[in-house]
């Protein structure tokens, strides 16, 4: 994929990723771009899929979700839509993967406290395609990046 984007559209990203609430004036300016090749290079990663939402990034501490867990759950054989389905019901669960190893599937989860971890925690387990899980807490995130940082070019 960053082979489908050429510098100016690294620097945008950055940019953006600095400052996101800037317009497209400002971007224009502070990018020494034309106000409509920034319009034009914004509107065409939008249309491509590259940058697929502009929605406030948020501190899941600051925001009462202190605890931060992994979980890897093996499921049964065949039931992968099925679990997915279920596990997108559940808002705690933030991010699923099918991940190759001993398990089938690695979640992102948060939660207010360790009892409400522990809830649920309970709720996965009990779904009937779910075989074993295995659970570690987050302690710290010392390096916390998105795909904007890793992409971005400094302008």
């Amino acid at each position: 994929m960053t082979a489908a984007l050429d510098d100016t559209d690294r620097r945008l990203v950055g940019a953006l990723r600095r400052r996101p609430r800037s317009g497209i004036s400002d971007l224009a300016r502070r990018l020494q771009l034309a106000r409509g090749t920034v319009q034009s290079r914004l509107e065409r990663l939008i249309d491509r899929g590259i940058i697929t939402g502009f929605g406030p990034d948020m501190d899941a501490a600051a925001a009462g979700y202190d605890v931060r867990a992994f979980t890897t759950l093996s499921i049964a054989q065949g039931r992968h839509d099925r679990t997915i389905d279920h596990l997108s019901r559940i808002p705690e669960v933030l991010e699923v993967h099918t991940v190759t190893g001993s398990g089938d599937l690695l979640l992102k989860i948060v939660a207010t406290t360790n009892e409400d971890l522990h809830r649920v925690l309970q709720e996965i387990s009990a779904l009937d395609e779910v075989s074993h899980t295995e659970t570690q807490l987050a302690l710290a995130t010392p390096i916390l990046r998105s795909v904007a940082d890793l992409v971005g070019r400094p302008d």
